[in-house]
């Protein structure tokens, strides 16, 4: 019997992106029990109807609805759904390629890691609206098991669309920090963090060209984000490597330093640049993590969301 995949596919008004996700959820390769789990964060356009018309008599497919949260929320609800051997995780406006599923899990059974994924300069893109043409299919890729984490912790490295997983693995790290609204940069850390994955460096998925709205186009709650989450799974990590942890506090506190006096906050520069200058002579307690500090210069001028939940990073 094949393996199982769910796909866990987080939306927040994607009507217009989803005929072509689901085409491309769909046309996966490789014979795989599908169970295709959709969560909705609150939309307020016709997601739920388009995507009930789309996905009418077809087998296996979840949709969970919930108020606006955020996508960590949003995705940690869908992981709870999840029944298949492997979790491959889609973002509502990102299209699989034909041949994606099947060579991530083949990365998985070949390297015996926890975890596949890609890099977000190596995949392709499309238009919304336009028809969607996979394209010609690149070499199979010889998987690399790489040692993430320190990479990660500089600064994320990928997103989760180019992600699939060992459910155990998913379940095993918690899912996503429910505490950070964006979920991207917390999974990728928690993932890294239980070992080496296996880096597929080809093309796996069409992202879109132009996709307004998008959390990545507001930079403070993308930065706010990468601070928060960086820094509250350093502090749940006491059994972390000292020079991980130093670089993780070191990242975090020069994206707040330059954003401060670039952006807004500069009032908190001074504070900033002695925390800094403390790090460097190994005089910040080991268990620092400055969390509030080094996200405070996101929130002064721009609008930042922050999860009510209090959890563990």
């Amino acid at each position: 019997m094949p393996p199982s995949v769910s796909y866990v596919v987080t939306l927040y008004n994607k009507a217009r992106f989803l005929p072509q996700v689901w085409a491309g959820l769909v046309g996966q390769r490789g014979g795989f029990q599908a169970q295709y789990v959709f969560v909705d964060d609150g939309s307020t356009d016709d997601t739920l109807a388009v995507l009930e018309k789309l996905t009418a008599g077809s087998p296996g497919v979840v949709v969970l609805r919930q108020a606006n949260a955020g996508p960590a929320v949003a995705l940690n609800a869908g992981l709870a759904e999840a029944t298949g051997d492997f979790v491959k995780l889609v973002d509502g406006d990102d299209v699989l390629l034909p041949w994606c599923t099947e060579w991530m899990v083949s990365a998985l059974q070949q390297t015996g890691a926890h975890a596949a994924c890609a890099l977000p300069g190596d995949q392709r893109s499309y238009l919304p609206g336009a028809a969607a043409e996979p394209g010609a299919e690149p070499p199979w890729p010889t998987p690399e098991r790489l040692d993430l984490l320190p990479l990660s912790l500089k600064r994320a490295q990928t997103m989760p669309s180019l992600w699939l997983a060992r459910r155990e693995a998913l379940r095993a790290v918690g899912g996503c920090d429910a505490g950070v609204f964006i979920q991207d940069y917390s999974l990728e850390l928690r993932l890294g963090a239980l070992g080496k994955v296996a880096l597929l460096r080809a093309s796996v998925a069409a992202l879109p060209a132009e996709a307004p709205g998008r959390l990545s186009d507001n930079q403070a709650q993308t930065l706010h984000d990468m601070n928060r989450a960086a820094l509250r799974f350093v502090a749940a990590r006491p059994a972390l490597a000292p020079a991980l942890r130093r670089l993780a506090v070191e990242r975090a506190l020069g994206r707040a330093y330059l954003w401060a006096i670039r952006r807004g906050g500069w009032w908190l520069a001074p504070r900033l640049l002695a925390l800094r200058a403390l790090l460097a002579l190994g005089l910040l307690p080991p268990g620092w993590a400055g969390v509030e500090v080094a996200c405070a210069p996101f929130r002064t001028r721009h609008p930042v969301r922050v999860p009510q939940r209090r959890e563990a990073g």
